[in-house]
């Protein structure tokens, strides 16, 4: 089944790797976009779909989403998609030789894109996702300062984009904010949002990942209250994925498996994730049984 894209010889733009897919399902098909690298390491996004969530019946013969801005000029990277009041959004980080930065777009079709911007600090900020629902009335989003995951709230997207005075003021007290730090020796570098939250009966699942000393990229799950996704109910304290297989330990960047996309279809969980940022990989588990079990892990929270 594995990887389930990898990059083709033919199309310059993906040659250097596909990896790092975002997913969304709706209907009977499973949209995914992924980091393509052309040979002068700039990256795009490519796109893909699958009905089964594994095979592929469609995949782009070109970019869907390229560097246009001076703030994307090395590149737009690592994307998430969240499904939000009829539309998609899509997050990224657009790279250039002042760092990485939060960057937002929206499509209807995945052919024709609208881009914002940049949406967070002047700072080094990466793995953004956006709640696919209002928290309080607010526009809820996941994002990395430094080495932790944190919460910000907007009260509407024009205000996300608009965002410089709110930023600055932010991240002079951004640990107020922060949702989880390194606790464990997996993670013990950083943490960082894998894909946007899924809402359970139980709370928010969010699939995260995490680095070690040692920088191995595994990850893991996490529980989050309704109302206050602030709160955690939830923890795993090992990996529920980590580098295996030959395509996970081996590639541009060894020892990576880095969850962008989860989705939930016929009673299973679809992470889907990048293997050692060369190819697109997807891993499954029933998913009733995974968030009762991860709802267990909530001794010493």
């Amino acid at each position: 089944m594995n990887p389930i894209i990898a990059p083709r010889k033919d199309h310059e733009w993906e040659i250097g790797g596909t990896f790092n897919p975002a997913a969304v399902r709706v209907g009977n098909k499973t949209h995914l976009l992924y980091r393509a690298v052309d040979s002068n390491n700039i990256s795009s996004l490519g796109y893909a779909q699958t009905i089964n969530g594994t095979e592929l019946t469609s995949r782009s013969s070109e970019p869907v989403l390229s560097p246009s801005t001076e703030a994307e000029s090395f590149g737009c990277e690592d994307p998430r998609i969240t499904l939000l009041e009829g539309r998609f959004y899509v997050t990224y980080t657009a790279y250039s030789r002042r760092g990485p930065r939060l960057a937002l777009s929206s499509t209807t079709d995945f052919t024709r894109f609208q881009k914002y911007g940049l949406i967070g600090p002047d700072h080094t900020d990466k793995d953004c996702a956006i709640f696919p629902q209002r928290i309080n009335g607010k526009i809820a989003i996941l994002h990395r300062l430094q080495s932790s995951m944190q919460i910000a709230y907007f009260d509407t997207l024009e205000s996300m984009v608009d965002s410089k005075e709110y930023w600055n003021q932010y991240v002079k007290h951004f640990r107020d904010y922060e949702l989880i730090g390194p606790k464990y020796p997996w993670e013990h570098r950083k943490v960082g949002t894998g894909a946007p939250p899924i809402k359970t009966d139980r709370g928010w699942l969010l699939i995260y990942h995490g680095v070690n000393l040692k920088k191995v990229y595994s990850t893991g799950a996490l529980l989050l209250d309704i109302d206050d996704p602030m709160k955690v109910l939830a923890r795993t304290s090992t990996p529920i994925l980590e580098p295996e297989m030959d395509f996970e330990k081996n590639g541009i960047v060894s020892n990576v498996v880095f969850p962008e996309g989860a989705i939930v279809e016929n009673g299973d969980l679809f992470v889907y994730y990048g293997g050692a940022d060369r190819v697109c990989c997807v891993a499954t588990a029933p998913f009733d049984d995974f968030v009762d079990q991860l709802a267990r892990e909530s001794n010493g929270i």
